[in-house]
């Protein structure tokens, strides 16, 4: 038998050859189809496993016009809420027997178009966009090739791109009235981002504190922002609603650092409900988003485009607020029903 050259990939004719078949009959048992007997159809798997022959699915998405693959791009890999929107993607492309490829967008809005154009080269049946920083005539010029949905909140989403996303400004404001049952009346809103989900809960707290004539204070503060974090902690707030659960941990770190006690001095709120929001002490009160239930709900609209929908869908789930000990004495847990306005 004829070994094959190091670094170049068995072919079918070379796994046909192995298990005494012609090629037509080889490539037929490794497609799965019928009119192969169960004895032939073993022999030549096993062939195909001893070579470590692959199928081609790019040459055979070619042929069938589909990749039987979604792409997802992120916007920051090391945030766990998009982690959790994955999850939900991958769980709803599995069950359908599709496959995912992730892109990075490194929250660079010229990357994220980068990283867009990429998933459209590869011919992916769709292209699921975890983020809202990604710019609107990109998102639009892409769902000419295939089908696009944010999971994101865009203020003004093009009629091509189907957006699946929290209702921001009501997570923001159930979190804002929390604090003001707690009697906290000098909060401020600390972020990193100018995006339309930014400016959402921004608007959601403003909403909340209208209501009963006072104003906040919003800070946004850079990567390496510890000494303005110092400095929004020693102004004098009683309340801080950050605009994720990772720059509230920052926050958390910063002020156990400085000796500011977080609830008793300032109680903190983050967004997102993610892992950290446990995993820290005190634990972290948070607006929790049902990540997977959207990541399940994006590659739903991926198969509704395929199978001929046209009218954009506009998805908001409706947010929960976790209550935990950054904002109680004692650390526990309470539905967004039991807390004072944070339910709809």
């Amino acid at each position: 038998m004829t070994p094959i050259p190091v670094g170049r990939p068995p072919t079918i004719i070379e796994v046909a050859a192995r298990a005494g078949v012609s090629k037509s009959l080889a490539s037929r048992a490794l497609r799965g189809e019928r009119g192969v007997a169960d004895a032939t159809r073993r022999r030549i798997h096993l062939a195909a496993a001893e070579l470590g022959y692959r199928i081609n699915s790019a040459a055979r998405s070619l042929a069938r016009g589909r990749s039987g693959i979604v792409g997802v791009v992120l916007n920051d890999i090391g945030n766990p809420h998009f982690a959790g929107v994955v999850a939900g993607v991958e769980a709803e492309a599995c069950e359908r027997g599709l496959r995912t490829i992730i892109g990075h967008g490194a929250g660079s809005p010229t990357e994220l178009t980068r990283q867009i154009e990429t998933m459209l080269e590869l011919r992916v049946d769709g292209v699921i966009v975890v983020s809202s920083w990604a710019p609107v005539g990109s998102l639009a010029l892409a769902a000419r090739s295939a089908p696009v949905v944010v999971v994101a909140r865009l203020a003004e989403p093009p009629a091509g791109v189907d957006m699946v996303a929290s209702d921001d400004v009501a997570g923001a404001r159930g979190a804002a009235e929390h604090l003001l049952a707690l009697g906290r009346r000098r909060l401020a809103y600390v972020t990193r981002s100018t995006s339309a989900t930014s400016d959402a809960r921004r608007h959601g707290i403003a909403t909340a504190l209208d209501g009963v004539g006072l104003s906040f204070e919003t800070h946004s503060v850079s990567a390496d922002g510890d000494e303005a974090l110092a400095g929004i902690l020693a102004s004098g707030v009683d309340a801080i609603l950050a605009n994720n659960d990772v720059m509230a941990t920052e926050i958390l770190r910063v002020a156990r650092e400085r000796g500011v006690s977080v609830p008793a001095e300032v109680a903190l709120i983050g967004y997102d409900n993610t892992p950290l929001a446990r995993l820290i002490s005190p634990g972290l009160t948070s607006v929790g988003q049902p990540q997977r239930a959207m990541g399940r709900r994006a590659v739903e609209c991926v198969a509704e485009r395929h199978d001929g929908r046209t009218e954009p869908v506009r998805a908001l789930y409706e947010p929960a607020l976790v209550v935990r000990g950054s904002t109680l004495a004692a650390p526990r847990e309470i539905s967004a029903a039991s807390s004072s306005g944070s339910g709809r």
